[in-house]
């Protein structure tokens, strides 16, 4: 894994619920995105709209000062992107929003369906890279969430389909990955950005190696011993 992910990773794992953090989504993360209906019968809830994955910045203090810490880095500012984490709750682009805060995947999701969301990225790293494949990964995304029996974006209680034909498409391949999720490994971590007024968002950031985490540590141990001399 490059190093570039690890401020995010660090930022992400240092703070926990209590934290306000401030979030504004700019824009989805290809431009225009293709609409998505999705239904879920078993809850009542249904969504019909744009979906995709979206650009964002949050601003978490509290995780910045004790990362900046570890890693030597300002984090006061983060860039992220983010996937809807639910139906029922909207959000406006280019508004910042103050009330949200952190939760891990397993308290959020439960520990099985936060490692099957895991995995669902682990499986399609690399496959997000336009509007119609990042719509077809929000549709994964909502169908291990809301699926109350085995994940298939093509049957099963919960449904969602698309109108447009590359959206469709990119379906197919959504749908291999939900289908072979168990031959995938849990590569990614998986954190919900929380608001008790506007939409919930899942952040989904890579595992750093453990090459990553053993060049970290020497990078500390450097650290540590340049202030004991300083201090000498």
């Amino acid at each position: 894994m490059k190093l570039k992910y690890l401020p995010l990773v660090c930022a992400l794992a240092t703070a926990g619920p209590s934290f306000a953090i401030t979030v504004n989504l700019t824009d989805f993360s290809f431009g225009t995105a293709p609409s998505l209906a999705a239904t879920d019968p078993v809850n009542g809830i249904s969504f019909n709209g744009q979906a995709g994955r979206f650009d964002g910045t949050l601003d978490d203090s509290a995780a910045a000062t004790m990362a900046s810490l570890m890693a030597g880095a300002n984090l006061v500012a983060n860039s992220f992107t983010a996937y809807c984490a639910e139906l029922t709750q909207t959000f406006n682009f280019n508004v910042s929003y103050t009330d949200y805060s952190r939760v891990g995947g397993g308290s959020y999701f439960g520990a099985q369906k936060a490692a099957d969301l895991s995995r669902l990225f682990t499986a399609g790293s690399g496959f997000v890279v336009d509007s119609a494949t990042s719509a077809a990964m929000q549709a994964g995304v909502w169908e291990i969430i809301y699926e109350t029996g085995s994940y298939a974006l093509f049957g099963g209680n919960f449904q969602i389909q698309s109108s447009d034909a590359a959206t469709q498409a990119a379906f197919g391949t959504v749908s291999g990955f939900l289908s072979g999720l168990s031959s995938y490994g849990t590569g990614f971590q998986i954190e919900v950005l929380v608001s008790p007024q506007q939409q919930n968002f899942l952040v989904a950031t890579p595992v750093p190696e453990p090459s990553t985490w053993a060049l970290l540590a020497v990078g500390l141990g450097v650290i540590g011993v340049v202030a004991r001399r300083r201090k000498a």
